[in-house]
């Protein structure tokens, strides 16, 4: 009997110990966890454990750059040619998408985060873009002019450098070539 006292006397000693280096253990595992989950979410500043936190890269001020110019096309033409070309989609199409099956929600949310405009009255006006790229964004709207079109191009960059060059000039050129037919 005296056995089994000194036993259980003792397995409470060493429980109560146990107890406070598990809780110890579990506080660490805590702590770790929380700034871990404060890098990812962009907590901002020092973590407490000298590690550096990760914040959302700030994408400054946007600037834009507008064109315009006349295309010899019919404006109902110039506006399907486009939206092939560029892929944009129309708010009904999203629907259509997100309405398919379970996982074509994912796709329209997607489709989504680019951030689409579509705005149409045929053969009187249409505008249309999305974002290109990770933090530019191009529209174009077109208006009916006689029997042809004026099409007018924004587009939105945090980086100055986009908004000027060869590559700018390039897009620009290949946005008309596009509406006129000239690229498919």
């Amino acid at each position: 009997m005296k056995n089994i006292l000194i036993t259980g006397a003792v397995c409470a000693l060493l429980t109560g110990c146990a107890g406070t280096d598990l809780a110890a253990i579990n506080k660490n595992i805590s702590d770790t966890a929380f700034s871990v989950s404060k890098t990812l979410r962009g907590g901002g500043g020092d973590s407490g454990n000298g590690m550096p936190v990760m914040t959302k890269a700030s994408t400054g001020a946007t600037e834009s750059v507008n064109r315009e110019f006349s295309l010899p096309v019919d404006i109902d033409t110039a506006a399907s040619r486009l939206k092939r070309h560029y892929g944009y989609v129309t708010p009904d199409e999203i629907a259509h998408i997100r309405n398919k099956d379970r996982n074509s929600r994912w796709a329209a949310a997607a489709i989504e985060d680019s951030h689409p405009v579509w705005e149409a009255v045929q053969g009187s006006s249409y505008r249309m873009g999305s974002d290109v790229g990770d933090n530019d964004h191009m529209e174009i709207e077109l208006e009916k002019n006689g029997s042809g079109t004026r099409a007018y191009v924004t587009y939105r960059s945090p980086s100055p450098s986009h908004l000027t060059g060869s590559a700018f000039e390039q897009l620009m050129t290949e946005v008309k070539q596009v509406a006129s037919g000239k690229v498919s």
